[in-house]
């Protein structure tokens, strides 16, 4: 039989009013509340504008207090509680798309001579040239796979099993990584040429200038370069000029390397239609502004919170 009135949870009998917001067991003459209230003091009011003058238009911590009646004591505090506050919210990623192309890279620091690393990741879509970055991953020692392929591992499965394209720069064994999930890897090409370009040498007087400048140019070409006759030339005259006396030990190791893993640079000239990117300058991009605004940063932890602020405050950017 249903009941038509509802009874006490605590003794089973019947319900009175007690008031205009309270009820009564009949039995044991318990009282409650019908909409209790949240325990505790009441949360401090929130000030979303600090966190924007900061991260949004580029001022700092001190520059808060200017033309304020509150001393820089009690807006710093204010500022610490929103900032920790707006990190311990959970961030709801929606990312688009059928076929996604994963950028990693890293940035690593010394807190008291002991290294911690920064993991960054962002996600593109093949169809789109906007990247969302998700929020970095802090673990203490250098960067190795081996920690990728563990962060990795702990992305949506909604978003993991749509990945289809590893982006990232020479760290050793990233491209097993790639392997393991089955998906394109593309080294990126800045790292590649930037280091090189160190090499090359700015004086005349250089020793074997002329070959370092050679290399250069030929490295340059190969990764461009569409006819596999001319490749292969390219590739046959890196091998010869690596040899040669005037080619410095480490220029020599970078020639052996890119000619040993030549196919994950063209990666993007084997599969046109995807739109892959060539380099994680967009990653760097978010390492400029979190140095910016990390400089005075000396525990890892408020490194880490800083760094994910910033990561949410600019989680956009355009990759072509």
């Amino acid at each position: 039989m249903k009941l038509l009135h509802k009874k006490s949870q605590c003794c089973g009998a019947k319900i009175v009013r007690f008031g205009g917001k309270r009820r009564r067991c009949n039995a044991c003459k318990k009282t409650w509340r019908v909409h209790p209230a949240k325990r505790g003091r009441k949360p401090k009011r929130k000030q979303p504008d600090y966190l924007k003058k900061v991260f949004n238009h580029g001022f700092r911590v001190k520059q808060l207090t200017l033309n304020s009646e509150l001393s820089s004591d009690v807006i710093y505090k204010r500022f610490v509680s929103n900032l920790k506050h707006f990190v311990r919210q959970k961030r709801i990623v929606r990312i688009y798309g059928a076929k996604l192309i994963l950028i990693i890279d890293a940035e690593w620091h010394y807190f008291k001579k002991e290294l911690w690393t920064l993991y960054f990741l962002a996600i593109k879509s093949t169809d789109s040239q906007t990247v969302t970055i998700l929020d970095p991953v802090l673990r203490q020692g250098k960067e190795t796979s081996t920690s990728w392929e563990n962060i990795i591992n702990q992305l949506s499965p909604s978003i993991k099993k749509r990945i289809i394209v590893l982006i990232s720069d020479g760290i050793r064994g990233i491209e097993n990584v790639a392997e393991k999930n089955n998906w394109i890897f593309q080294r990126c090409h800045f790292h590649l040429l930037s280091m090189l370009q160190k090499m090359r040498g700015k004086r005349a007087s250089t020793p074997g200038r002329l070959i370092r400048e050679e290399i250069y140019n030929s490295v340059k070409l190969a990764l461009s370069e569409t006819s596999m006759r001319r490749l292969n030339i390219l590739c046959r005259r890196l091998a010869v000029l690596a040899h040669t006396e005037g080619c410095p030990q480490r220029m020599k190791l970078t020639i052996r390397g890119f000619l040993r893993s030549l196919p994950e640079f063209r990666s993007y000239l084997d599969h046109p239609e995807l739109n892959l990117p060539t380099t994680v300058n967009v990653m760097e991009l978010i390492h400029s502004f979190v140095s910016k605004k990390t400089k005075t940063v000396n525990i890892p932890k408020s490194w880490h919170i800083w760094a994910i602020a910033c990561v949410r405050f600019k989680s956009k950017f355009t990759c072509k």
